[in-house]
């Protein structure tokens, strides 16, 4: 697999995320075939996920050998972190040196794919209504500015 190749398709995946406000990332190659990636993915709630990926490409294989996904809320309060630091708290979790914080606990957890993130962080909107409502109100046709004129008039003259 080429660095290319793997930009594209974090890119992709990005991309094809509904959540997905906006991204700015970027990435350095190391030669002869090494790259450090970093990022962050602003979603419509302007909650934030920033990652950094130490990534070595061989023929036909990835090996990603340090990384971090932060994910924070709007208020930058942190939802949830997966990475394989060195944490010496971690140390006792069968999945070390990997594992993922939540709130200010240490669970086991394996990196996931960013496919996998994109998707943890989407399970989390489905559960919030406001969310949902703003996507059902964006899904709506075009009004334009008279029908919705009319329409506030007319439920003021009800009141």
């Amino acid at each position: 697999m080429r660095i290319k190749d793997y930009l594209n398709g974090i890119l992709n995946i990005v991309a094809a995320n509904p959540h997905v406000k906006s991204q700015s990332i970027s990435f350095e190659e190391r030669p002869p075939n090494a790259a450090y990636i970093t990022g962050t993915v602003t979603f419509f709630d302007l909650s934030k996920l920033y990652f950094k990926e130490f990534v070595v490409f061989k023929t036909k294989s990835i090996n990603i050998f340090k990384y971090g996904y932060s994910y924070l809320g709007k208020d930058d309060t942190l939802i949830f972190r997966y990475d394989n630091a060195f944490d010496p708290k971690a140390k006792k979790l069968s999945t070390y040196p990997e594992h993922k914080h939540i709130s200010k606990k240490l669970l086991p957890a394996k990196r996931p794919t960013f496919k996998e993130m994109l998707e943890e962080i989407s399970e989390l909107f489905q559960n919030l209504p406001d969310l949902k409502a703003i996507e059902d109100r964006i899904n709506e046709p075009a009004e334009n500015y008279e029908a919705y004129s009319r329409k506030r008039k007319s439920r003021k003259d009800r009141d």
